[in-house]
């Protein structure tokens, strides 16, 4: 970007030189416009180049390699510069979809506004002047001060006052303004509010347009938005976020190279860099509005908009990430059952996460790479988004865990903190009752149910319990936690609590709840296994692989687990299927083994064999036919749960106990709906209607460019 003409000192005062400007630039009172057909949009760029000229190479030819450089730089930020002024200004000509926003804010503003165009696809533009005064507080001294730097801004007609719109007057109309950034703002004031001069008094032609009045031009004074309070507060909190950000980067650093780092300086570091990353993710979604509503590029081609997209994005999935694994270990440590499917979301949310900070960690280091090695300024928000995309970045790659892990980790931390608190005898009762638990409902139903009881029952319970062991052993009953509400189940049948059952056995005190018992010591559940407090043990309908089956190197790119399943078989009503027969592209596209195992088990339990062979095959199809276009489509990572789970569901809706025959003559019925699920993932927009403006008789409309 072409720097402003800088005047250090000169004889001319500010009001001096805005004299000059309007003597030359204005005429008397009046309003005046350069008009440019639609043909002659080479005036505009010879202008331009007038107005922002190139540096010549010097005559003697003595340049060196190095000045050289530095011209061809200067000149070709001088190029790009023009463009977008150009491009800002050549705009305004018509109404189109990318200026619909400045059309409404006029409609509400003007005398009339011209449906469709406002001056027949004509320019009628004007230049003015604003300098900027940076060693003067006072608006009334400004425009005497000598020191000053000068900034051109382009003049557009928008409205008219006549309803006929047939009269070139715009006389107390709203004008756009369009400055050196190639910002459009929709009249002065907004100018004035929103403009992005340096901090300092600016002194400007009154309302944008030389007027002389008695040969005096007539001038406003302000003070620029950067020199503003708020402003200056808001410098000050993007500075204190960016170190509060970095400083919350490094813990996770230090704790990834194993340096030691206690769990409250944990907390707080993620604490911090949570709050850093939401307050830069507000400050790069504001900005994102206020390029949009000037009308400068939010395409993710250029420079700072893509910044600013990698940091609403980057935060918008860290803290949704953050969020997500603390949902879910909330639900966990409140003993609530958690989906495949709910697992499945929060594992892509935290993958996505790392992927996209990281993303935004290479962008933002590229990008001050780039700005100190092209002598550009570095600002406070590039630094801000850096920081929020590095803490986003070390805390979820030091926090990842798939969220099945997370479970078991919390389930697993919540039963052994009780347990750890109880007294020796209490802890025999409490690991009896949770192996019965466990052995009864499952290895992760029955942890579900241990911490929904233990979050709300005291410890003597377990001591009642002790007393009576040998009671309950001599009846045959066995004693596990009820699913619901806080108590016991006596095989898996009557409902009681310890002290009432205490009372009754060794008391005689009350019911007789021994003698309500009627059923024997249920089965176990298929899967229990051993109650581990260290990870998940679930007996599985898949067994080893085949002797037939040829072992090779596990690959690289499989989540963890995966290639056990891949070389496993699964039985289906006494039917053997080896699983590496559907293909490596399932496996390749598996993120949680466990979710996967899951929906296996049951398919397994549920489906015929030949169903079951079927789902896997279409699965596989569906995989090597569709999953690249999909994703080039929708630019997000299809899995192969997903998929598999949407065949499934497909089938179960539409041929529930319908015979295999049926279901096979329906494939492309299956396969379609499938592809036409993943395809409603990506969002159209469409135009809208002509609109009357509810402030004046004019309209609006939003057209396709």
């Amino acid at each position: 970007m072409a720097e402003s003409t800088a005047n250090p000192q000169v004889n001319r005062t500010a009001r001096e030189v805005q004299q000059n400007f309007a003597e030359s630039l204005g005429y008397a009172e009046e309003i005046i416009w350069d008009l440019l057909s639609h043909e002659q949009a080479h005036v505009l760029k010879r202008k331009l180049c007038e107005l922002i000229r190139d540096s010549p190479p010097p005559r003697t030819g003595t340049e060196t390699r190095e000045n050289e450089k530095i011209r061809l730089k200067l000149n070709a930020d001088n190029e790009r510069a023009r463009q977008i002024i150009f491009d800002a200004v050549w705009e305004q000509r018509e109404l189109g979809f990318s200026d619909f926003k400045a059309y409404f804010f006029v409609c509400l503003t003007a005398y009339i506004c011209l449906p469709g165009k406002y001056t027949n696809r004509q320019s009628l533009t004007a230049i003015i002047y604003v300098m900027v005064v940076t060693d003067e507080t006072d608006v009334n001294r400004a425009e005497d001060c000598r020191a000053f730097s000068v900034h051109p801004v382009f003049r557009a007609r928008r409205c008219v006052t006549d309803s006929s719109g047939t009269s070139s007057d715009s006389s107390n109309c709203c004008n756009l303004f369009i400055d050196e950034l190639g910002r459009v703002y929709q009249n002065w004031e907004q100018y004035v509010e929103s403009n992005e001069l340096p901090a300092g008094v600016m002194v400007a032609p009154e309302r944008g347009i030389y007027r002389l009045v008695s040969d005096q031009v007539r001038l406003d004074k302000y003070i620029t938005p950067a020199g503003t309070t708020n402003r200056r507060v808001l410098g000050y909190l993007d500075t204190g976020s960016a170190v509060g950000g970095f400083l919350a980067a490094c813990v996770p650093i230090a704790a990834l190279l194993t340096l030691p780092v206690s769990g409250p300086v944990m907390a707080i570091a993620g604490g911090v860099g949570l709050a850093s990353a939401g307050y830069a993710t507000t400050r790069s979604g504001s900005r994102l509005v206020d390029r949009s509503q000037h009308e400068q590029s939010i395409n993710v081609t250029d420079r700072e908009a893509r910044g600013h997209w990698l940091g609403v994005i980057a935060g918008a999935v860290g803290l949704g990430a953050a969020g997500a694994t603390t949902a879910l270990t909330t639900a966990t440590n409140a003993g609530r059952e958690v989906g495949a499917i709910t697992q499945m979301t929060v594992n892509g949310m935290n993958i996505s996460s790392i992927v996209v900070s990281g993303t935004g960690v290479a962008n933002g280091v590229l990008d001050l790479i780039l700005k100190a090695k092209d002598g550009d300024d570095i600002t406070g928000m590039d630094v801000l988004q850096l920081s929020a995309s590095l803490v986003l970045l070390t805390h979820s790659v030091y926090n990842f865990k798939l969220a099945s892990t997370i479970i078991n980790e919390t389930s697993n931390a919540n039963i052994a903190d009780y347990r750890r608190n109880l007294s020796n005898r209490q802890r025999r009762a409490f690991d009896k009752a949770s192996r019965e638990t466990v052995r009864m409902n499952g290895n992760t139903r029955g942890k579900l149910d241990i911490i929904r009881n233990v979050n709300e029952m005291s410890p003597q319970e377990f001591n009642d319990l002790y007393k009576i062991n040998r009671n309950l052993n001599q009846e045959g009953v066995r004693y596990s936690f009820a699913s619901e509400g806080t108590g016991f189940l006596l095989n898996g049948e009557v409902q009681t609590t310890g002290a009432e059952l205490r009372a009754s056995v060794q008391h005689n005190q009350g019911p007789n709840v021994l003698g309500t018992v009627s059923q024997p010591i249920p089965g176990s559940h298929a899967g229990s296994g051993r109650l581990q407090l260290d990870g998940v043990n679930q007996v599985s309908r898949l067994i080893g692989p085949l002797p037939t089956s040829h072992p090779r190197p596990e690959p690289s790119t499989y989540a963890a687990g995966v290639f056990i399943l891949e070389m496993s078989s699964v039985v289906v009503s006494g039917v053997v299927f080896a699983m590496q027969k559907y293909g490596t592209i399932i496996f390749e596209h598996v993120i949680n083994a466990e979710s996967f195992e899951h929906l296996i088990n049951g398919m397994a339990n549920n489906l015929e064999p030949e169903v079951f062979d079927f789902i896997m095959n279409l699965t596989q199809t569906f995989m090597d036919t569709m999953l690249e276009n999909l994703t080039s489509v929708l630019k997000f990572y299809i899995s192969t749960e997903s998929v598999l789970y949407r065949i499934l569901r497909q089938i179960l809706w539409n041929y529930r106990d319908m015979p295999y025959s049926v279901i096979a003559d329906h494939t492309t019925d299956i396969i379609d709906a499938v592809r036409a699920y993943f395809l409603t993932l990506n969002p159209n927009a469409f135009p809208g209607v002509l609109q009357r403006c509810p402030k004046c008789v004019g309209y609006f409309s939003i057209r396709p460019v």
